[in-house]
């Protein structure tokens, strides 16, 4: 009869450990260097005395659902708390408010959620991989105010594919809305 030791047993369950958690991390390295590819903005940001920041929007086609709304929210809050830490005195704004008398030299950020697909923890749990991958494609806009120019509109893309979703019930679909605001503000930190 064929016995298998503890000690090859456990070492098994190590290895295999491994592989699958290794399957669900993005490096931080290739997202730095995606943002490195990205066309730099005409004017460097640290050049503006005065930063608004616009909270994130949306596509209407996919703000009717609840998921999608859930994962904008995350995002934005996400989003402002790394963008706070980079401009401290950062102005932030709703979508629709209208700014009026400006500073000169004002600098307007405004995310927008051109696509997304969030599955959350809870159909994730129910249906696994089924339900597929998760994925977001964040737009940033960046406005010299003083000029009413355009000096940057990168677009930035996550996602999480369906097996790591699976795996973590959910874990690498939330950590997605946070790696898009990685991308983000490593850009503004790039050009700063």
């Amino acid at each position: 009869m064929f016995k298998i030791s503890n000690f090859y047993l456990v070492g098994a369950i190590i290895i295999l450990t491994l592989m699958i958690s290794g399957c669900a991390t993005t490096p931080t390295k290739f997202a730095i260097e995606q943002v490195a590819t990205l066309k730099p903005p005409e004017i460097k940001f640290g050049a503006f005395e005065k930063i608004y920041f616009r909270t994130t929007g949306i596509n209407s086609a996919l703000a009717s659902h609840s998921g999608n709304q859930k994962a904008l929210v995350k995002i934005d809050e996400y989003l402002i708390s790394r963008v706070l830490q980079i401009f401290p005195s950062l102005t932030v704004i709703e979508a629709n408010e209208q700014l009026d008398g400006l500073d000169k030299n004002s600098l307007l950020i405004e995310p927008f959620v051109d696509d997304i697909r969030f599955i959350s923890g809870v159909v994730r749990f129910w249906t696994g991989v089924f339900s597929g991958k998760s994925n977001v494609t964040l737009d940033v806009t960046f406005t010299d105010l003083s000029q009413d120019k355009i000096i940057a509109s990168p677009s930035f893309y996550q996602r999480a594919a369906a097996m790591d979703g699976a795996w973590s019930i959910g874990y690498s679909d939330r950590t997605m809305l946070t790696r898009i605001g990685d991308l983000a503000s490593e850009y503004i930190l790039l050009h700063l």
